[in-house]
């Protein structure tokens, strides 16, 4: 990708912000620091060839990896000036990289006057400060999951998804502060004054030592109200399944295979902002569908995945993992004109086992399909993507183009007959007093026989197990209890 060239110098800056200030904003008691957007940097991956390290299914040609990393310093408006990769058996303990490639990263970096160094794997805190040693002190070191991070604080809209981000981000740099921080970070906050640090120490209690129990302390306000506005979205989810009792539908996928432009398309708007950009959403997007058959669903657009996503940054996708659970069905969109489609698609089926989020039958839609055809005159093959993942089987596979517009009724098709599968066969007589029961019959299940008597109406349906259990006062018959195939 070619990207805009940098005209301002690099900056590492240090954001003090008012204490009384929201969290949710980005206050959190001690320095913030990020890399200033424009900023040139400097790319450098690993082929690591120790078998623990990768998997045939869902290995990653290192090149490919590193255009993915430059993908995502594109999305937090960096400028990549060069990129180098080392194969190695395994990584060094205390650099990660050898000595000899440190050295010739050194020397690159400054003939290209680089301010910062992204290395696409985690680093831990040792090797994070060996390597800045290594390059002279001058420039940052950042790591994938920081620059992940990063995107994740610029991209974070509704009050929640910036508290979870802050909470991660505080996370991780807990046991970095003497990377990051400086004599004095983090005292500035607790008074107005260039003074006022000082009254915060304990007695004995160094620099370090501050810095990190205002961290704890910041991070624990911020776990508070997490916890408070998890219990309002949980109070309104209640309130809305009960209101509304529509099916789910969760849209996932990788980032950027055309999640939020499906959901445009099928809702017909733009309402959801979509860009070929990775991470270009991160709050899920909720909006009512009505399907041909009258019945009505909402469909979720939930933030994209990615591959190297580390265990730790599991909880900013708490929003996502919430819309999975209650999900009835499940859109895995897919890239398919990728050349690492099924790598992708192996990426997030493993986040969906490590969310524990496999209870809901998965259609696969295989997006971009026109883009494929025109290369090669050939659909995807559907048969080598539904057999990948040895632990989720999509139930059904479809092609689609978002942009287009191309396949979305067979899609709407397969979810109506996925939802039809899930249902209960139910026949009762329902009073004309009873109206609304009706109504919600219509809304949210399939009738098949609807016939009016002087005693009410006899329907016969296919709803949901939630609506069937508060229509067994009405049943008057004996049916099988799901719809097969």
């Amino acid at each position: 990708n070619i990207l805009t060239p940098c005209t301002s110098r690099f900056a590492l800056r240090a954001r003090q912000v008012d204490a009384s200030a929201d969290a949710s904003s980005g206050s959190f008691g001690a320095d913030e620091f990020s890399i200033q957007r424009g900023s040139a940097v400097y790319l450098v991956g690993a082929d690591i060839k120790q078998n623990r390290y990768k998997t045939l299914e869902s290995f990653w040609p290192v090149e490919d990896s590193l255009a993915e990393l430059e993908r995502l310093c594109e999305t937090a408006g960096l400028e990549v000036r060069g990129q180098v990769f080392q194969s190695m058996q395994h990584p060094s303990p205390s650099t990660f990289i050898g000595s000899g490639k440190l050295q010739e990263i050194s020397d690159e970096v400054k003939s290209l006057r680089v301010s910062a160094v992204v290395f696409d794997e985690e680093l831990t805190p040792a090797q994070g400060r060996n390597v800045q040693a290594g390059l002279g002190g001058a420039v940052k070191v950042v790591d994938r999951t920081m620059l992940i991070l990063q995107i994740f604080a610029q991209r974070a809209r509704t009050r929640e998804a910036k508290l979870q981000v802050q909470a991660v981000r505080m996370r991780y740099m807990l046991p970095r502060l003497q990377t990051f921080m400086t004599t004095g970070a983090g005292m500035e906050v607790g008074g107005g004054s260039s003074g006022g640090g000082q009254f915060l120490k304990g007695a004995g209690e160094t620099q370090l030592e501050s810095d990190r129990r205002l961290f704890r302390k910041q991070i624990t306000k911020l776990e508070a109200q997490m916890s408070e506005v998890q219990m309002q979205r949980q109070t309104y989810r209640s309130k809305r399944r009960e209101r509304d009792n529509l099916p789910i539908i969760a849209i996932v996928g990788y980032t950027n295979a055309g999640k939020s432009s499906l959901l445009n398309k099928l809702c017909g708007s733009d309402e959801v902002y979509a860009d070929d950009l990775l991470f270009a959403t991160l709050d899920p997007t909720v909006r009512r569908l009505r399907l041909p058959g009258g019945k009505e669903v909402l469909l979720s657009d939930t933030v994209g995945f990615i591959q190297k996503l580390p265990t730790k940054l599991v909880p900013a996708f708490r929003a996502t993992l919430e819309e999975l659970e209650d999900a009835d069905v499940v859109l895995h969109v897919v890239d398919s004109s990728s050349p690492l489609s099924q790598q992708q698609v192996m990426s997030v089926q493993n986040l969906i086992v490590e969310l524990n989020a496999t209870r809901a039958p998965q259609i696969l839609v295989l997006n971009k399909a026109d883009v494929v055809i025109s290369a090669t005159s050939n659909l995807p093959d559907a048969a080598s993507y539904s057999s990948l993942h040895k632990q989720i089987v999509p139930k059904y596979t479809v092609f689609t183009s978002a942009t287009r517009g191309n396949g979305l009724e067979r899609l709407i098709a397969m979810i109506e007959r996925s939802l039809l599968e899930l249902s209960v066969k139910i026949e009762c007589m329902l009073p004309y007093s009873a109206g609304d029961m009706l109504a919600e019959i219509h809304k949210v299940g399939t009738v098949e026989v609807e016939a009016y008597s002087s005693s009410g109406t006899r329907v016969i349906a296919y709803v949901p197990p939630s609506l069937n259990s508060r229509l067994q006062q009405y049943r008057i018959a004996t049916t099988p209890k799901s719809r097969a195939g």
